[in-house]
């Protein structure tokens, strides 16, 4: 019985064309799968176009030196514009809330720091991205220390003296810092949660604005990240005593640490990062931990970096993680001891 159905038979030009045409299809398929983000990551060519790295404060601060300094390198290593963009407002909000609302494709990065991922979150009553499942952690930049520098007319020579006096004169050490919910504030709650010295904490708009008050007197101290109070004191203005940081700085080699001044629980560091929008591909968050760690590792880029303060920290994605997690759980722990309200 015969099929209803014929196999139509095709000339043998017309076969050999048939195959020419399925070779090239499959050709241009393998070539644009080869060409998407994920592909490109796992062959090394990432980035084949500009990355936008997303500050998200105000051009001049410490932060944005920062990130220009790093968006520079890591151009000239691999040749495509990594162009630092400024998106400041609402305490680093606004730009974090940019990169959460990118594409997970590796090109929109944010200059995070322990503010808007760890910080934020308690101070503020609706943050409008989550810093935790909302962002990928890639890397950290560096550690730019926080500093207690006090009148320099005090009689304490060290932070165990000054503590002593605080437990011993309620209400008589006051601190100063760039507002509440600030590193500057957290670091000073932590240290009277930590030691019972009490300390009242007085706020400003800037870090900045507290320096007239603690050279003359109305205000006891400041806690305040290094780059931003490095020039106040080298001239004398303020006197350092401690850093919260967890080894010395080489900027300030003879002021010893909280550890080593004994008190290691009220260690605070103020790190910067890169986080990418959730999702990210793995060989893509790979390729941006490579490129990262690679310009952080070179001459040229810690040598700025510590120029500003701020000592580089190259690490791997899954411990910038822990380290994320862990200072958001311990600011946690601070801003409910210390009774601090979101707004």
């Amino acid at each position: 019985m015969s099929s209803s159905f014929h196999r139509p038979v095709f000339p043998a030009s017309s076969r050999s064309m048939r195959r020419r045409l399925l070779l090239t299809a499959a050709s241009a398929a393998t070539l644009a799968a080869a060409r998407t983000p994920t592909a490109l990551a796992q062959t090394g060519t990432f980035p084949v176009k500009p990355i936008r790295l997303i500050i998200p404060f105000a051009a001049g601060g410490v932060s944005d030196i920062l990130g220009r300094a790093l968006a520079q390198r890591l151009t000239e290593l691999y040749g495509q514009p990594v162009v630092a963009e400024n998106r400041a407002g609402a305490g680093g909000a606004v730009g974090s809330e940019v990169v959460a609302n990118s594409a997970p494709d590796g090109y929109t990065l944010l200059l995070s720091s322990v503010s808007t991922i760890a910080i934020g979150p308690y101070l503020v009553k609706k943050l409008p991205y989550d810093p935790i499942g909302g962002l990928t952690p890639v890397g950290i930049v560096g550690f730019s220390p926080n500093v207690l520098a006090i009148n320099p007319a005090l009689p304490f020579r060290t932070l165990g003296e000054l503590l002593a006096f605080g437990k011993a004169n309620p209400g008589k050490l006051t601190f100063g810092s760039a507002g509440v919910g600030s590193i500057g504030h957290l670091s000073g709650e932590l240290l009277r949660v930590v030691t019972g010295a009490d300390m009242v904490h007085v706020p400003y708009k800037t870090s900045a604005a507290a320096y007239p008050d603690v050279m003359a007197g109305n205000v006891s101290m400041v806690f305040d990240t290094l780059p931003a109070a490095i020039n106040f004191i080298k001239a004398g203005r303020v006197r350092p005593l401690a850093v919260l940081s967890p080894r010395r700085t080489p900027v300030l080699p003879d002021v010893p640490t909280f550890a080593e001044a004994g008190v290691p629980e009220a260690t605070l560091s103020f790190w910067s990062g890169i986080h990418a929008p959730a999702n990210l591909p793995a060989p893509i968050l790979a390729r941006l931990s490579e490129m990262l760690n690679k310009a952080l590792t070179s001459a040229e880029l810690r040598e700025r970096m510590i120029e500003l303060g701020s000592d580089p920290a190259p690490v791997s994605p899954k411990d910038f993680a822990a380290r994320v997690r862990e200072d958001f759980e311990r600011i946690g722990r601070v801003v409910k001891a210390a009774g601090i309200q979101p707004e």
